[in-house]
This record gives structure tokens, sequence and C-alpha cells, in this order.
């Protein structure tokens, strides 16, 4: 089969809407065997409150809707299970936790602008007992990735770009098609480059807090060793 052709078309950005597009991404819903733990998290993480809550359900937000966070508690099914779909479920559930995932939802991502709110988000969830799974510097945008008590990925992000005018730069010089994946960073070394006053170019730079000496974890190995921050 023939490789297909990058597509990169920054005319999209704010002058498009699909005939066929919702007023907006509303809420993400999740099934869990942690339930307390679940809800535990996401009230941390963002300061959400229970529009609703029971022994089976939580819907929580985090802003003027009913709901942002819809969290089931599945573990009453699973006890009602016979003894061979128990096995297998908690086998499924093993697989799931010890070997990557290779299909499937990756990860839900906020966008938090500007980069001293974003901070300040971090520094929030760290207070909370939260700390990033994955720091990484995309070239266009920089996330943060918090990792739920079943695994889920939810990633906060701010844009490198201030304007209109930069985004193209951004965008087309800094994130595709040079490495799309992006570098591993230290967020507190950040911070501190940041407090001394370090140029905002220099902040969006990638591998700016990799030690002298070292070299950065960037591209499919940053996403394979989300941890490692520099080699």
């Amino acid at each position: 089969m023939a490789d297909k052709e990058n597509i990169l078309n920054l005319d999209l950005y704010k002058k498009f809407k699909s005939k066929d597009a919702p007023d907006t991404f509303h809420h993400v819903s999740f099934k869990t065997m942690n339930y307390d733990r679940m809800v535990d998290f996401y009230e941390k993480l963002f300061g959400c409150k229970p529009m609703y809550k029971s022994k089976e359900i939580t819907f929580m937000t985090f802003d003027e809707e009913h709901h942002r966070i819809a969290i089931a508690n599945t573990e009453p099914v699973f006890d009602n299970l016979g003894l061979l779909p128990r096995i297998i479920m908690k086998f499924k559930n093993w697989i799931n936790r010890a070997v990557p995932n290779l299909v499937g939802l990756d990860h839900i991502s906020y966008r938090l602008n500007p980069i001293d709110q974003w901070f300040d988000f971090y520094f929030r969830a760290k207070k909370q007992g939260l700390e990033p799974y994955w720091t990484i510097n995309h070239g266009w945008i920089s996330g943060i990735y918090y990792r739920d008590p079943d695994g889920n990925l939810v990633e906060i992000f701010y844009e490198h770009w201030r304007n209109d005018q930069e985004f193209t730069e951004e965008v087309a010089k800094k994130g595709f098609p040079e490495e799309p994946v992006g570098t591993n960073m230290d967020i507190e070394v950040l911070y501190q480059m940041f407090k001394d006053g370090v140029s905002y170019e220099e902040l969006v730079k990638k591998g700016n807090t990799v030690p002298e000496g070292k070299k950065p974890i960037s591209g499919i190995e940053a996403a394979m060793n989300m941890r490692k921050k520099f080699k």
C-alpha cells in the first residue's frame, strides 16, 4: 500500500466549522472498579463538585454546566459475574495495566492559557498530592499529563503562540512536520526559568530543561519513556 502524504492545513485554525459540528465538547464518562478513588481524583484535579452522587454513579462539574465528568461504579456488576467471567475480567484488567494499549483512547486534553495559569494549575494539583505522569514540550504546545487511578491520561496544555500571527510559525516550524511528538521536560526546572525572567522564546524551546551535556528524550522514545527526562 502506497504511503499517504502528510497533511498540514493551517488555514483551518479559527476559520472552519463543520456543518455537522455540535455546540461544544461537553463531558467524559468513565466506567470503573475504583469508584471512590476515581471520584476523589477528579474532585482534586479540577476542583469538581458533584451535581449528583450515589453509590452507583457520580455526575460532577467544574463550571456552569450540569456535568463535565461522569463516573459509573461497575464493581457490583463484577461481583455478580460467574467464576470464569471474573477470572477473565481480572486477567484483562491486569493486561491493561501491565501492557501499553496499542488501540483505543490515548488521553483526554484540556487547554489552559497562558503559561502562568498553567503553572498555577500544576502547583494546585501538587498540593492535592497529584503529581504529573508525563510532562512534554510538543513544540507548539506543552502538556502536563496526569494518570488517574484506572490509568487514563488527562492532559493540561498551554499554547506556545500568543496571537494569531505567531500561530503559523509555532505550528509549522516547531510542531509539524519537524517532530510531532515532542521532548520530555522537567516542569520544576521550567518554572524556575520562568521565575528567573527567562525570555518567553526560551521557555517554549524544546530541550530547554535538559542539563548541559545530556541529551533530550524526544519523539516516539518520549512517548514510550514518559518518566525519563534526559539521557
